[in-house]
């Protein structure tokens, strides 16, 4: 086990300094990506009440999801799409998606930067049917993969916590329809580059 760690510290170690290097270049503009699903069914937290109180929430019946593929710019911008599976086509079209909405700025030399997506190593990320659109774009996009058992290092899972935190913990939702609504309501804010977002990638 201790052997195990040491190993898993030292590829942590190396993603985090080629992910320093290549910011440092100024030729990518990074984003974090990341899969996520906002469950219909009640999540209930600490919260306060007034002493004596016997607060109820609802709580649906039914067991659906909402599914949705993200990505967050160091520059704070958010890029979601919604689909009901995740798989090597539906990704390809959030890839799609991110491409033609990134605000991606430029180099030194005036041509436009990089998009540098930090992502986990989910099957459907590293499949090879996805190989040739990937060479397609590949002046515009790069895929750079986190070390296994990081999510700590994917910023996006900040962003994901927050979420649940402010629009899904201790609220009752009769419908998907509405958490559609509230989930992209609240995420309407971010759709273009924000300090808010920004500070949640500082760290990483």
């Amino acid at each position: 086990h201790v052997r195990w760690f040491a190993g898993q510290m030292r590829k942590r170690r190396c993603f985090q300094k080629k992910l320093q290097e290549k910011i440092a270049t100024g030729d990518y503009e990074v984003y974090y990506e990341d899969e996520c699903h906002f469950k219909l069914t009640l999540r209930i937290i600490r919260a306060w009440f007034l002493a004596g109180s016997h607060p109820e929430i609802k709580s649906p019946v039914e067991r659906f999801k909402v599914s949705i593929f993200g990505a967050m710019g160091k520059n704070g911008q958010l890029i979601t799409l919604q689909n009901e599976k995740f798989n090597a086509e539906t990704f390809r079209l959030f890839l799609e998606k991110l491409v033609k909405e990134a605000s991606v700025g430029n180099k030194e030399n005036g041509k436009q930067k990089k998009i540098l997506l930090v992502l986990d190593n989910a099957k459907y990320h590293h499949a090879k049917i996805l190989q040739p659109w990937i060479e397609c774009v590949s002046n515009i996009l790069e895929l750079f993969f986190l070390p296994p058992y990081s999510p700590d290092l994917n910023a996006i899972e900040m962003l994901w916590k927050k979420t649940r935190r402010n629009v899904t913990h201790n609220r009752f939702f009769k419908s998907l329809e509405v958490l559609r609504y509230d989930l992209s309501l609240y995420w309407s804010i971010f759709n273009v580059p924000n300090n808010e977002l920004t500070n949640l990638t500082a760290g990483i």
